[in-house]
């Protein structure tokens, strides 16, 4: 465990490296390889890379069935379905995709990063397998809910490996870029739906869903040349592997006996010893507040999700040309060239967070973005009123405005908050916990949309307008800024004269407190180091060194 090991620390009176030869050799560690020799930024780059074609693939599912739903080849196979059994045919697959972030929830902290990733691509080529080779419905929905479950697996562990690989100074970028992948996905099926479109046959939808065996697979090879969580390998006993994968993912040739790198893995050492001296997690830590307010935190992460999925993104990723074909009277060649175009402008505008996420935020995007996509859904809504070929054109202006909108902010934050504001001792459930919210209120969207369009249609983007508006209230009122934070200094935003429910004072200005510190009192992205570490457990006097110890490291 954790606690079998002692290392020196810098501001130690004792030499690092002498005291880590107490207990590990560290001239004699076995020194693995990781894709060809790649060390530093080379090794922490194919991290992201592998990351992200989890989220390509995830992308990538979501649009090839959008595009499949107004096709009257795949439509036809299945006896030409009603809106409700088309919905569950698409809906399915979101209950899947609960059922694996719950498994992950459960036995993910025993089974490892790495394993997870596995056991989720393994059932996702097990399910793509089956919906490519259906002949009914119930086959179908078979294939749909395995393919779901590995996708569960693969959301619930992928941020979580790549935060506890890649440096925190740059977590924000790695999960824009996977956002990024996400669009990127959609494209691809887009346009491989345009392609297949212009031939007859089975093959026609069959193609494409087949098709995603081929990321999957180069997922799997990308995560099996690189390296396990170092903070999973400690927390298990490996510490030889562990200071290893530090040493490498440090840079070029540093070798494990290396001060910075010994530091660093004291940090772990101290996160999880102290993190074991409550005893094995409990599901009713969930909720007990705490002097931490972890019940809180918990609730924040996991209502940012469902607000995701609630906004209303997926009406447009799923069932964008069904939309078009049966409300404003498109056929189906035109729907697809329109939807791919929606795509287009989709994953355009998730390059602004991949360049810029750090430097705007979390709250900006997420209150004026909630915002302005409510006004889209009131404007596009409104247009379909009494359908004309002008009002339709003008209102899929709005549907497009909207996806640019949704895609600097909305796209990336929700996937990104959950982790960065959980102490480490409940990061792993609360990322389970909140991409399980995320499916299930996905679920929800995705079976009512075909009927609710079929019913009420014109009125259904007003429900939304109502919700995206309410979602942009909650955030300006409940959620701090955690841009240019440490994990360690994310604490203090529950603690002392920031411990109140609501964020912003009586005229709905932003308190002190709780405002991004990008920028300010030096590399606030930076590791903390032991210095840093006192000076923030001066300022929590109220809280208790012990209590706020326990929740020190964020990454490696």
């Amino acid at each position: 465990m954790a606690t079998d090991v002692n290392y020196a620390v810098a501001d130690e009176k004792v030499d690092p490296s002498r005291q880590a030869r107490n207990t590990v050799d560290l001239d004699n560690i076995p020194r693995r390889r990781y894709f060809f020799g790649a060390e530093g930024r080379s090794l922490t780059t194919h991290v992201a890379i592998a990351g992200s074609l989890g989220f390509l693939l995830f992308g990538y599912d979501q649009g090839v069935l959008g595009g499949l739903n107004a096709a009257d080849e795949f439509l036809s196979t299945f006896g030409y379905p009603s809106s409700a059994l088309l919905g569950t045919i698409n809906a399915i697959y979101e209950i899947g995709c609960f059922c694996g972030a719950i498994t992950v929830f459960l036995v993910g902290e025993r089974l490892g990063r790495k394993k997870c990733i596995y056991i989720g691509a393994l059932l996702q080529f097990l399910g793509a397998a089956l919906q490519a080779a259906s002949f009914g419905v119930p086959q179908m929905i078979v294939g749909r809910i395995i393919c779901g479950w590995g996708n569960g697996f693969n959301t619930a562990t992928t941020p979580l490996w790549i935060s506890e690989l890649i440096p925190a100074k740059a977590r924000g970028r790695a999960v824009a870029i996977e956002g990024n992948l996400i669009a990127f996905g959609i494209v691809i099926a887009y346009y491989y739906n345009i392609g297949m479109s212009y031939t007859t046959g089975p093959a026609q939808w069959r193609a494409p869903i087949a098709s995603q065996g081929a990321i999957i697979i180069a997922q799997v090879a990308w995560c099996y040349l690189l390296p396990e969580s170092p903070r999973w390998l400690t927390r298990h006993g490996k510490h030889e592997e562990a200071i290893d994968i530090l040493a490498q993912l440090k840079g070029k040739g540093i070798q494990p006996s290396d001060p910075a790198v010994l530091k660093q893995k004291k940090s772990i050492d101290n996160a999880l010893a102290l993190e074991e001296a409550d005893g094995p997690w409990k599901f009713t830590e969930i909720f007990k507040n705490g002097p931490l307010k972890i019940r809180r935190r918990f609730i924040l992460a996991i209502w940012l999700q469902a607000m995701q999925q609630l906004s209303g993104i997926n009406v447009l990723v799923y069932y964008f040309p069904h939309t078009l074909t049966t409300d404003i009277g498109m056929d189906y060649e035109t729907s697809l060239q329109v939807g791919a175009g929606l795509a287009d402008t989709y994953w355009v505008f998730s390059f602004v967070t991949v360049f810029f996420l750090d430097q705007m935020g979390r709250r900006k995007p997420l209150i004026w973005g909630a915002a302005a996509c409510g006004i889209c859904f009131l404007c596009a809504g409104l247009l379909q009123t009494e359908i004309t070929p002008v009002r339709a054109k003008a209102s899929l202006l709005f549907f497009f405005a909207y996806e640019a909108i949704f895609a600097c902010g909305w796209l990336p934050i929700p996937w990104l908050y959950p982790p960065e504001i959980m102490p480490l001792r409940h990061r792993t459930h609360s990322a389970a916990l909140a991409t399980a919210s995320d499916w299930i209120f996905n679920y929800m969207i995705v079976q009512i949309t075909p009927v609710a369009i079929a019913n009420i249609r014109w009125k259904t983007y007003i429900i939304f307008f109502v919700l995206n508006i309410w979602f942009a209230i909650i955030v300006w009122l409940v959620y701090p800024e955690t841009s240019g934070r440490t994990l360690e200094e994310i604490d203090l935003l529950y603690t002392g004269d920031c411990d109140r429910l609501f964020v912003v004072d009586r005229r709905g200005v932003l308190l002190p407190g709780f405002r991004s510190k990008m920028g300010r009192e030096g590399d606030a992205d930076s590791m903390v180091d032991d210095d840093s570490s006192t000076a923030s457990s001066n300022k929590r006097g109220m809280v208790g060194e012990k209590a706020v110890a326990r929740h020190r490291e964020f990454g490696v």
